[in-house]
């Protein structure tokens, strides 16, 4: 009872002073709304790039294995870096759910022609069309992707390999893993390729096309582990590494790696989470500025207020009450301040979210954080100004 009579004073006394009130609750209400708007942007920010990186809607671990060759010119040369045995061994392992090569989605890809009853590794290059600089013939249209057509460019390197020169491969044939296209136009090739050259393409080929013939090709430079649901990655990914290093197909020439998509999304995560606090606390120097204010009214409130405490130290009111009272206005004050700045720092958030195109996002975390750092700084700032009425003295006071 005694705390809703000193409560319902410290209302009166604020509503007393209106314009004083406003005034200090005002920096209260630029604070909250300022640090709310921020971390509902920055979790929003947070949770878009982390989803952006992962692009897993089944929420699955995924995690991918890598060989890296110690001789880089195995790159471009015609080797499978893991085999359908590595496959089964992979997959055999314990906390791994499945393991399987990943679909080539690129628009580079590597294979197998036969150029005078041998095999050479070429670099294809999935277009939709081309505006390559031509020697013979013609560019590749997006009319011959749109009817996946059984064409291609060749450079003038593979052309010499296969007729003998670029003029002599216009509208012959290609055989590429038993199916044969017509070389439309030959585009000037890379001689001579130096070790700090990338590779160049060798073949242009209509996207529609390769996809229509070859649905189902696969790159063996990697595997996906797909973890079951209670394994622990950072485990299965040390064990399948033990195992290639023990028995994979091309153990000795090089060595193996994981890439782990959840490490790196957590870190990108921790990164973003540091950059939103630390703004936000950059922000909530103000909410400092703001409670100083407060300790400064509550400081004038005392002073102007000396002979009403007089009067009700006189009635029998003890210091414990006087005090409470003033801490109840100063808590009153800035709790009012805390849920404004909280609604005018969603409508904030909403307002910037919507022009940059950033979803926000609202958790427990922030309605917490408004009512629990506004009644804060009421309570720490006004305990000085309470505790100075209280020990003011009824003699001194009736002088």
């Amino acid at each position: 009872m005694k705390v809703y009579v000193n409560w319902h004073s410290s209302l009166k006394s604020i509503k007393k002073n209106k314009k004083r009130s406003l005034l200090t609750m005002f920096g209260i209400v630029i604070g909250i709304a300022a640090v709310i708007a921020i971390l509902s942007i920055g979790r929003g920010f947070e949770k878009k790039t982390i989803k952006s990186l992962t692009n897993e809607d089944s929420g699955e671990v995924k995690v991918t294995l890598y060989f890296t060759p110690d001789d880089q010119t195995l790159y471009n040369a015609n080797v499978n870096f893991f085999s359908d045995r590595d496959l089964q061994q992979l997959s055999g392992i314990s906390g791994v759910k499945s393991a399987d090569f990943p679909k080539n989605d690129s628009g580079t890809v590597y294979g197998d022609i036969l150029v005078k009853d041998k095999k050479k590794n070429k670099q294809f290059d999935l277009v939709s069309s081309t505006d390559q600089t031509v020697l013979y013939g013609r560019n590749l249209t997006a009319a011959d992707d749109e009817t996946k057509s059984k064409v291609v460019m060749i450079d003038s390197t593979t052309a010499k390999e296969l007729y003998g020169s670029a003029e002599n491969a216009l509208n012959r044939g290609l055989e590429y893993n038993s199916q044969f296209f017509l070389i439309v136009g030959i585009y000037k090739g890379t001689e001579q390729i130096s070790m700090f050259s990338m590779p160049e393409s060798n073949i242009q080929i209509p996207k529609a096309t390769y996809q229509l013939y070859f649905p189902d090709q696969k790159d063996h430079s990697s595997v996906e582990l797909i973890m079951e649901k209670n394994a622990t990655a950072s485990k299965v990914t040390t064990a399948a590494i033990d195992e290639m290093k023990a028995s994979g197909s091309v153990k000795d020439l090089g060595s193996y790696e994981v890439y782990d998509t959840a490490a790196l999304t957590d870190g990108v995560g921790q990164v973003l989470s540091t950059i939103t606090y630390f703004i936000s606390a950059v922000a909530g120097i103000s909410l400092f500025i703001a409670g100083v204010g407060v300790m400064n009214m509550m400081y004038i409130s005392v002073s102007e207020r000396t002979k009403e405490i007089g009067i009700r130290r006189a009635l029998g009111a003890t210091r414990n009450a006087i005090r409470l009272q003033f801490l109840l206005e100063g808590i009153t004050l800035t709790l009012i301040g805390g849920i404004i700045g909280y609604i005018v720092g969603m409508i904030l958030a909403y307002v910037i979210g919507n022009a940059v195109s950033i979803p926000v996002s609202i958790d427990l975390f922030t309605v917490l954080l408004a009512v629990g750092v506004s009644s804060g700084i009421g309570l720490i700032f006004s305990v000085m100004p309470a505790s100075e009425a209280a020990k003011k003295d009824l003699i001194d006071i009736l002088r």
